[in-house]
């Protein structure tokens, strides 16, 4: 119909029907009554596609994740996939002349993802969509729904934890941490300094994940980090000031060849860092004050028992602070009543008592330094649902420290993806005694990082303005 329009249009022999079909055809959406129309209504455009390319396009240096992951379309609010982990035995396979040969199957495993829904209500008045001071009142609050949708799941890319806010899919952080003791590659700074770590740290990280048949090409990390990664290569680059390597003038760090051969982007549009991978820092009550959980009514500490990270060198008195947290926001904080002593290998036992009113997912546990009383963000614990959540802390978290995520580029069997059950788009909602045009903005997906032991966290890293 619509092209028959401008058919009509282009040979100048379109009618005063034609034309009023037409304007009827573009002024449908929102508010609009289809009991006005005969002969059917015109389809109400609602896929964003081309908001979410420009927002991506425009937010590239911000959300990487979601700028370079590829979509793969689902049907189903379960996603299953079935992964080759191998195939088949490669060592045995010669025979004498004429001999029989032997069955090498691939090995196959199955896996799971769950999809979830990113939504955000927004409106528009009908004052504001006459007045002539602001044009495209409608469309500027769908690309800024559009924005924040994205930056919602670029956030959850890096820090969604299904345990904590079930509502909340699995970002990198906890795919890797999920992962069976055999397919993680976690590398434990210990609260030092990229600086003093060196970077042997781009080809330890390099091995570990070839050693289980991957290959790193990228890594992504804070903000903050930037300049800690950029100083180790500054002598290299200072060198490099009249021989430049290519491509080099849309990157601020080069490229780290390692001793495997993989070449490790440290910046650029797909690499380095991003402004949603945020470190463990100061954590404040926020989100809806409504809806967030009360504050932990209580919480104790205990020290006892051996086997855990505390050296001799950690031994002192510490400080925690618990928040509870679901998918509205996080509550203020309950400390414990005085800091607790820990000697070498002791286990800090934490019991928590949530509060009265909204119920909690999950808590995040915060606490300060040996001998201080400033605390940071250590670790989150799902709520047990019983009277009492007990976490035990063996320091092999540190509060106040970031962390890097070290990714492949692109490879033959998808590492990792983005699992989009629905588009980012609009859903009209009816106004309610309000002269008002509201609408949802929604994604629904979840990331799918099939390969775990393919990718590679390196944790506990001193930043400027943390903890160590």
């Amino acid at each position: 119909i619509m092209a028959g329009f401008f058919d009509n249009v282009s040979s100048g022999e379109m009618s005063a029907g034609e034309v009023n079909e037409l304007q009827k055809a573009l002024a449908a959406g929102y508010g609009t009554d289809s009991s006005q129309f005969t002969g059917g209504r015109a389809l109400i455009p609602e896929n964003l596609e081309s908001e979410v390319v420009n927002v991506v396009a425009q937010l590239k240096e911000d959300c990487k994740v979601m700028n370079s992951v590829k979509k793969t379309p689902v049907r189903s609010t379960v996603h299953e996939v079935n992964l080759r982990t191998g195939h088949g035995d490669y060592r045995h396979l010669s025979v004498a002349e004429g001999g029989a040969s032997i069955d090498t199957d691939q090995s196959l495993e199955r896996k799971t993802f769950a999809m979830k829904y990113l939504q955000t209500r927004r409106s528009v008045t009908k004052q504001m969509e006459a007045a002539e001071t602001f044009e495209g009142a409608l469309a500027s609050e769908k690309l800024a729904g559009v924005e924040t949708i994205i930056k919602g799941a670029e956030y959850q890319c890096f820090h969604g934890d299904s345990a904590i806010v079930p509502t909340e899919f699995d970002g990198f952080l906890a795919s890797i941490k999920k992962a069976n003791a055999a397919d993680q590659n976690i590398i434990n700074l210990k609260g030092s300094t990229l600086g003093k770590y060196g970077e042997k740290i781009f080809d330890e990280i390099a091995a570990m994940v070839r050693g289980k048949g991957g290959f790193l090409d990228k890594a992504l990390f804070p903000t903050v980090l930037a300049k800690d990664i950029k100083d180790i290569f500054l002598d290299k680059q200072r060198y490099l000031m009249n021989n430049p390597i290519p491509n080099l003038s849309f990157k601020t760090i080069p490229d780290y060849g390692t001793a495997i051969g993989a070449n490790i982007a440290l910046s650029g549009e797909e690499a380095g860092d991003d402004m949603f991978f945020e470190v463990k820092g100061e954590v404040v009550a926020e989100g809806d004050a409504t809806r967030r959980p009360a504050a932990p009514a209580s919480v104790t500490a205990s020290a006892s028992g051996s086997g855990s990270s505390f050296t001799a060198n950690d031994a002192g008195d510490y400080m925690y602070t618990v928040h509870a947290v679901n998918q509205y926001g996080i509550s203020a904080g309950t400390s414990i009543a005085a800091a607790v002593t820990v000697a070498a290998g002791n286990k800090v036992a934490l019991t928590i008592t949530p509060g009265s009113g909204v119920a909690a997912t999950g808590f995040i546990i915060c606490r300060s330094k040996k001998d201080d009383t400033k605390v940071m963000e250590m670790d989150k614990v799902a709520n047990s649902g019983n009277a009492t959540t007990v976490y035990e802390d063996t320091n092999d978290e540190l509060p106040g420290t970031a962390s890097m995520i070290f990714l492949p580029k692109k490879r033959f069997q998808p590492v990792y993806t983005f699992g989009q059950l629905l588009p980012a788009c609009t859903f009209p909602l009816a106004p309610t005694n309000t002269a008002e045009t509201p609408f949802l903005v929604m994604l629904y997906g979840s990331l799918e990082v099939r390969a775990p032991k393919h990718c590679g966290l390196v944790k506990n890293i001193s930043y400027n303005g943390g903890l160590y």
